[in-house]
């Protein structure tokens, strides 16, 4: 025999499924304050303090540089600088459906880090067989490092949606057997 459509459900179970609903969503929300303090007490927290000189980029301050101004950054000549402790320094800019510079060499078997920025609007940097995926946000630096093992060229794509040419934003990086 089907239900009628017509009756209502009385207060008392009305009441009933509101309070079942209120003690799920007071759960819900002791659950998420517990982990945003467990996040702090963990120092998970993004740091936008500078942490004590912990990058050595001129002009770039907590993270963070001008893109229209270039001109007193390494992102005025982008590409690779090997440093004194073997490590390559590579400095990328993403704009308008173009990375700069569109080939990158680098050596198999030392640390590479990467300075990633944009100068336009918000890009991707993701490097194909590691897992360097990174967005890239204009007015910000985004930085990481690893070490290629073995010879051979990865690609390295936009995986944000740019613009009309997102599809053009392609970046090799060729890395070359370590020289004797």
């Amino acid at each position: 025999m089907a239900p009628n459509p017509t009756s209502r459900l009385d207060h008392h179970t009305l009441e009933r499924y509101e309070t079942i609903w209120l003690g799920i969503a007071t759960v819900m929300s002791v659950l998420l304050a517990i982990a945003v303090f467990a996040s702090f007490l963990s120092g998970t927290t993004p740091r936008l303090e500078d942490e004590g000189g912990a990058h050595h980029l001129t002009g770039v301050v907590n993270g963070r540089i001008d893109p229209k101004n270039f001109a007193g950054t390494p992102f005025a000549t982008p590409g690779v600088v090997e440093r004194e402790d073997g490590s390559v320094d590579v400095f990328v800019v993403s704009k308008a459906f173009q990375f700069e510079p569109p080939v990158v060499r680098v050596p198999a078997g030392k640390r590479v880090n990467f300075y990633v920025t944009s100068a336009d609007v918000l890009h991707g940097y993701y490097v194909e067989t590691t897992n360097i995926n990174a967005t890239v946000v204009p007015g910000q630096v985004a930085a990481f490092s690893t070490t290629f093992r073995h010879p051979g060229t990865v690609n390295v794509i936009c995986d944000e949606y740019c613009g009309i040419g997102h599809h053009n934003m392609l970046n090799k990086i060729i890395v070359e057997a370590p020289k004797p």
